[in-house]
């Protein structure tokens, strides 16, 4: 595979959106220190857990007035949760006065309480109108194992808009399906489309991800900008298909 960065091309200013599950925090801050030398923002529409072994340069969690005009670096901003270990939303009025200062923001839209795949409710993800690329984040790790609670985030959610049955294990077409159904990773998108198939680490896990995208119906590739099989961890991806 190739280094991470070269699988995108984040031209001019840019509002990114992450959603999906199994390496959002990971890819938000990897993109982030590539784009260091610019203004670049770090939240979330959600939750987000509080960072303090990440490189930031600012730091904004009550007063947003200034919020966007200390020029280069990475600036980190939310409202900090009473127990000092979460960042949660900014206001909508936040984000829509202040993004016009910054160069590229990164913005954590969604969440999965740390389980590799989820269903989705009717409120989520909650991406930004201002959102001009849209990452969908599904791990191929997850193949193998059941579906469960103990493997997916709103469980009932997941059956409804997959078919699966509770108890039989993963395979591709599980995947291709939670990706591809009306209620499933791309329901509420915007702008380019951006699928990362994650915790590709062997050959047998790339020849699945290949699997998964041959899996996928002709109508959501059209909608879709490209798919990378990626590793997060190893900074390393390739270019499975680009429109």
């Amino acid at each position: 595979m190739d280094s991470l960065i070269d699988c995108f091309d984040f031209q001019g200013k840019q509002v990114i959106s992450l959603i999906g599950s199994g390496g959002k925090t990971s890819l938000m801050w990897y993109l982030a220190d590539f784009y260091h030398d610019q203004n670049v923002l770090i939240s979330t529409t959600t939750k987000i857990g509080y960072p303090i072994d990440r490189p930031y340069d600012f730091f904004y969690s009550n007063d947003f007035s200034t919020l966007g005009r200390d020029g280069q670096g990475i600036t980190l901003a939310g409202c900090l949760a009473a127990d000092g270990h979460k960042l949660s939303s900014l206001p909508l009025s936040v984000f829509e006065e202040s993004l016009h200062y910054f160069d590229k923001a990164f913005i954590e839209a969604d969440g999965s309480k740390q389980l590799p795949l989820k269903g989705w409710e009717t409120f989520e993800p909650v991406i930004l109108p201002e959102t001009t690329a849209t990452i969908g984040l599904i791990p191929i790790s997850v193949i193998g194992k059941y579906i469960d609670q103990m493997t997916v985030h709103r469980l009932p959610l997941f059956i409804r808009a997959t078919g699966a049955v509770q108890g039989e294990q993963i395979q591709e077409k599980t995947l291709a399906e939670i990706i591809s159904s009306p209620t499933g990773l791309w329901s509420k998108s915007h702008g380019q489309r951006i699928l990362c198939i994650n915790q590709v680490q062997t050959t047998d896990q790339l020849r699945q991800a290949k699997k998964v995208l041959s899996l996928l119906p002709h109508m959501l590739l059209k909608r879709l900008s490209k798919v990378i099989a990626c590793n997060i961890q190893t900074e390393e991806g390739i270019v499975l298909w680009e429109k």
